[in-house]
């Protein structure tokens, strides 16, 4: 009841709240006007909380005791007011709030359990959570509220319609536990240790009602489900077990669908438990109707819209994502080709977004970022290749995005050719797209490089040169920045040129030493060539991919480069000394290419002769004025990194004295070339005896790949091998009384076997390697690996050597071994 005028000398929120409480005897709630009053008092002085908090803590704790029942239902209103009407404050007196809601369910009176489990729900309905670990007397408490909530959801009661009551009040109490923020707390695993068994406990009364509430969820799939649910109400005292059951299974769904991804383990930890406790693993309708309601209740992911535009949340994110592959940290245990897939459709995402932009005002800020995001998607590719995790990584991630350039979409007619370029692919141009992956694909190749140069060569990851097989195609693309932007990733590629000398060593064996792959490859290659170099829209900027992509691979496979593709190169002269191009402009920007070239091969294999060669027929060429001016006179200075794609040969009509252009008629001699590369030491080693016959064959672009199957069933050695071969030392161990010829041979046993292979090396040594030294020829790089065989061979040697032997008389052999003497 209301003090009257004996609480004079009470603090004011106490009076207030004294004021609230009912004068007559029939009154069954709050004073109207007086509640008004302190709601107002509480808004207004929020730090006022906490102390109406405790006072009216204690004052149900107190009532409870004396079981002053209707005071305490008077309590549990003016605290719900107050928590509805504060609830931006609620962490001010939310301890005091639940250690009311617990003071009143430790009592028998069903009806103050019901009007506590209404300020329950209330409260659920604000609080947030925050205070959910951090406060441990708080956590405490809470935990032990949910605990014995879940208890009265489970309770036994004599009295059949007080049981389904207090199960219905349970029920509801958890199902506001469910929905809160509090749930995705830290405390959530023990919340959730409570809470699930108390739904499934009101599952298994009727074992054939979860299936038939889950078939008639699939029959009111267009409906509202949740039409059959009963609301809560404190004043509701009749109540159904299938109320209970129904209330129970929402309770299921619900958790399902709104629990963190993290924390849906606690869930089916907690599902798997009640089951094993309750033995119910026999009722196995129960367990897959149980089963299919919680896979159709997990909730689905939701993609982010593909017309989003780009926030600076996102670009952020790239960076993060960008600086983490790129790191030196290495990240070990996670699947290199399923980032990979992830980033490249995340980059085509990006790339369909800016491209449709609508004019806008924010159009200049919206193509920026996705501009940005474009790159940082590109650096995170790259920085794939940053660490080593396997052998093949590099191939994999090469190989991978080369299958999405989509080389050949689907089959073209020669007639429609011209407009492949406008192609769409994915909702996207063909041409952007290859563009773009090549972009990746050269960052990845760069810095693969650039980690080989780092790094030794134990964690090297070798990538052979027929990765880039399928894709030499791209040599003919219609769009001419497809081409150069191929171009540049296949020279970077085959450059070795900034590598260690014992690495570059190690890539050119993948020819010398048979390898029918990279040999197809090679001449797969020249064939492209020749065509790319004969194409009738090539511009300048193709000619000096076109030398960037044969110094490349004179550097990278020296001699066998030149003597598989110095046939290629003069037929392209004869194609250009027979004006078979469309313009002249053209063919002396082929004829200016031929002639680098050759410089290139006399420089990379310093033949002097040569170069003056070239220097000279290069000084004719320019007092002629036969020179091209796209391309520099100075090999090294033609960078297809910096060419210029906007040049033409439309636009190259007047020479430098704008005089007409003079078609080349000062031609590199053939013989003359393949004399002087004859009389190197390399290419003799390399081509053997028929290295003039091939160098001055004529090549055919039909017959290119004929060579592939012709040396594809012919083994060829390419070493020394006599330094190789395993031998055994010769080592004298007769005494000179006993080298008499009439003295009879001795018998071979395990003493003397050392010995006698020697003998038997020395008459078959001579003639095994007469045989192989026609065919056996070797390059620069390894006399190095020479040197570490021999090493080798001498610390056997010296084993051998310190076997030592015994008397050749000595009776222990195989048959009669030593412990039989």
């Amino acid at each position: 009841m209301a003090c009257a005028g004996v609480c004079k000398g009470w603090a004011k929120h106490a009076t207030l709240i004294n004021n609230c409480y009912p004068i007559n005897s029939g009154e069954t709630g709050p004073r109207s006007s007086e509640l008004s009053y302190l709601l107002f008092y509480a808004n207004s002085k929020p730090a006022k909380l906490t102390k109406c908090g405790v006072y009216l803590e204690k004052r149900v704790i107190t009532d409870v005791k004396k079981r002053r029942k209707q005071d305490t239902e008077v309590s549990l209103q003016i605290i719900k007011a107050l928590l509805e009407a504060c609830h931006k404050n609620l962490n001010l007196f939310s301890k005091n709030i639940v250690k009311i809601i617990t003071a009143s369910l430790s009592t028998s009176d069903i009806d103050l359990v019901a009007c506590a489990t209404s300020v329950f729900i209330t409260f659920c309905k604000y609080y947030d959570g925050s205070t959910l670990g951090v406060d441990t007397e708080f956590t405490e408490i809470y935990e032990g509220l949910i605990e014995l909530l879940a208890k009265y959801a489970t309770i036994k009661e004599s009295d059949s319609n007080d049981e389904r009551r207090c199960r219905f009040i349970g029920i509801h109490a958890l199902q506001s536990a469910i929905t809160s923020d509090a749930l995705h707390s830290t405390s959530a695993k023990v919340q959730l240790q409570h809470i699930v068994p108390a739904i499934l406990y009101n599952l298994i009364d009727d074992l054939n009602r979860l299936e038939t509430l889950q078939n008639a969820d699939h029959e009111l799939v267009n409906s509202d489900s949740t039409g059959r649910l009963r609301r809560f109400s404190a004043n509701i005292t009749t109540i159904s077990v299938e109320d209970n059951t129904n209330l129970a299974y929402n309770c299921l769904k619900q958790l399902f669908t709104m629990s963190n991804p993290s924390y849906i383990n606690y869930s089916l930890g907690s599902v798997f438990n009640f089951l094993e406790d309750t033995a119910m693993w026999t009722q196995s309708n129960f367990i897959i109707s149980l089963a299919s309601t919680i896979l159709s209740s997990l909730k689905q992911l939701e993609a982010l819209p593909t017309g989003s535009s780009p926030t600076p949340k996102k670009v952020s994110l790239v960076k993060i994502l960008s600086f983490i592959l790129s790191g030196d940290t290495p990240l070990v245990g996670f699947s290199i080709l399923e980032v990979l897939d992830c980033l490249l459709r995340l980059l085509l995402s990006s790339l369909k977004n800016s491209d449709g932009i609508n004019d806008d005002d924010n159009i200049t800020d919206s193509n920026e970022s996705d501009l940005l995001i474009c790159q940082q998607l590109t650096s995170c590719i790259g920085g794939l290749a940053t660490h080593i995790y396997y052998a093949n990584q590099i191939s994999d991630i090469i190989e991978y995005i080369i299958q999405r350039l989509r080389i050949n979409p689907e089959p073209i007619d020669q007639s429609q050719q011209g407009s492949s370029h406008s192609s769409i692919i994915e909702g996207y141009p063909l041409s952007e797209l290859r563009k773009t992956l090549l972009k990746c694909l050269d960052i990845v190749v760069r810095t693969n490089k650039e980690s080989e140069i780092r790094h030794s060569e134990i964690t090297r990851c070798e990538v052979p040169v027929e990765v880039f097989h399928s894709s030499i195609d791209l040599c003919m693309d219609e769009d001419l920045g497809v081409r150069i932007a191929y171009a540049q990733v296949l020279a970077r590629f085959l450059d070795n040129g900034n590598m260690p000398r014992e690495l570059k060593e190690v890539d050119s064996t993948q020819l010398t030493y048979f390898n029918k792959p990279a040999i197809y490859f090679l001449n797969s290659l020249h064939v492209s060539l020749y065509q790319y170099a004969m194409l009738k829209n090539s511009q300048p900027a193709d000619h000096v991919a076109l030398l960037s992509l044969l110094r490349a691979l004179l550097v990278r496979f020296r001699a066998d480069q030149i003597i598989r593709g110095v046939p290629v190169v003069f037929k392209l002269q004869s194609e250009a000394k027979d004006e078979s191009l469309e313009s002249f402009a053209q063919q002396r920007a082929l004829a200016s290419v031929i002639l680098l070239y050759f410089r290139d091969i006399a420089s990379v294999l310093d033949i002097p002769k040569l170069h003056e060669y070239i220097d000279g027929v290069q000084a004719e060429r320019m007092d002629k004025r036969q020179w091209s001016t796209y391309i520099n006179a100075i090999s090294s200075e033609n960078n297809i990194n910096d060419t210029n794609l906007l040049k033409s040969f439309e636009e190259e009509v007047l020479d430098e004295n704008n005089c007409t252009l003079q078609p080349v008629d000062f031609w590199l001699d053939r013989q003359t070339i393949v004399s002087m590369l004859c009389q190197h030491k390399e290419l003799i080693d390399i081509g053997g005896k028929d290295l003039e016959v091939r160098l001055m064959t004529e090549w055919k672009p039909e017959e290119g790949f004929e060579s592939v199957k012709q040396e594809g069933y012919r083994i060829r050695s390419s070493r020394i091998l006599e330094n190789d071969r395993p031998r055994i030392t010769i080592t004298s161990f007769t005494t000179l009384e006993d080298s008499s010829g009439d003295l009879p041979k001795a018998s071979i046993k395990v003493e003397n076997l050392k010995d006698a292979l020697a003998n038997n090396d020395l008459s078959e040594h001579d003639t095994s390697v007469a045989s192989d030294i026609e065919s056996s020829n070797t390059f620069m790089g390894e006399r190095k690996k020479k040197i570490k065989n021999d090493n080798k061979k001498s610390d056997i040697n010296a084993f051998l050597h310190s076997l030592g032997t015994k008397n050749a008389s000595s009776t222990t052999s195989l048959v009669n071994p030593p412990y039989r003497t």
